[in-house]
């Protein structure tokens, strides 16, 4: 054998050892382009579901149509479990089936949800989705999954008196475990005052956290997070939190008529000076 295709040989045979010792997703599990696949089309069905409350069965729809998506696919209840379960084990693996996901979702947004919010405050006023990033997002308690933060900068559009409104639909995925998550929103004035607002989210349906107006001062920035509680539950059980049609109205009443509330009524929110570094805030829980 000449020296030509001794190496040749070599490099053949290095590459054919680092095929072999790449990891690969045991054969009982869905493989993760599928769960993909099945996620998508999960949470699509549970949407339907949750629009189809006529007959006050939403719970059995959404049963009916998750067992439908795996017939779809062709996969018991049982290795869809089990699936996840590894997945969740899995960093490499979950961090892109959670892009994959996100990717599917895309820019989509219905609108529906905050169609009639938008109804009170555009006729003769001024509103505007101020949202930014992804309109979708997947939570789940394992770190870094578990929180989606946002800045929001103010600019020349922004008034003294304008109202926030955060909306989003939640669609909880949990095999066992309590559905707890934490909404947070820091206003910070030019004066440098901070205006907090939290609110608790421990079910799948419609979420919204109103930011009050203030009259005397602008906004700056607006910042705040989506923090996923894992409980006191430490098992590996299937747990995902879905956040899709993610919206941030900014909303302006008509010249004629005066926001509900002057700055010095807040509801269920604090006014506070802020700590040497407003990134410290959302970092309470």
């Amino acid at each position: 054998m000449t020296i030509k295709y001794f190496r040749i040989f070599l490099v053949s045979s290095f590459s054919m050892m680092l095929l072999a010792c790449k990891p690969t997703v045991p054969g009982e599990y869905i493989s993760p382009d599928d769960m993909v696949d099945v996620l998508y089309d999960y949470y699509v069905s549970q949407a339907m579901a949750d629009q189809d409350t006529k007959d006050g069965k939403m719970g059995y729809n959404r049963r009916v149509y998750f067992l439908a998506v795996l017939k779809k696919h062709g996969v018991t209840e049982a290795e869809f479990d089990s699936s996840m379960v590894y997945y969740h084990r899995r960093a490499d693996y979950l961090r892109k089936i959670y892009a994959g996901v996100q990717q599917r979702m895309g820019e989509q947004t219905s609108g529906a949800a905050v169609s009639e919010i938008r109804k009170r405050y555009v006729a003769g006023g001024d509103t505007a989705d101020i949202w930014r990033d992804a309109k979708f997002n997947i939570l789940s308690p394992a770190i870094p999954y578990n929180r989606m933060d946002f800045t929001v900068k103010a600019d020349t559009a922004f008034r003294k008196g304008d109202i926030y409104l955060l909306t989003f639909d939640t669609n909880y995925l949990y095999q066992s475990g309590t559905k707890d998550a934490t909404v947070f929103i820091a206003v910070r004035y030019a004066n440098d005052s901070i205006a907090s607002f939290t609110q608790h989210v421990s079910s799948s349906g419609l979420t919204q956290l109103r930011v009050s107006p203030n009259n005397n001062d602008m906004v700056r920035d607006i910042r705040g997070f989506v923090y996923l509680d894992k409980g006191r539950d430490e098992s590996s059980t299937l747990k995902m939190m879905f956040i899709d049609n993610i919206q941030f109205l900014r909303m302006r009443k008509p010249k004629e008529t005066e926001p509900e509330e002057s700055s010095s009524s807040f509801k269920n929110d604090s006014v506070v000076r802020p700590p040497r570094s407003l990134k410290q805030v959302p970092n309470t829980l």
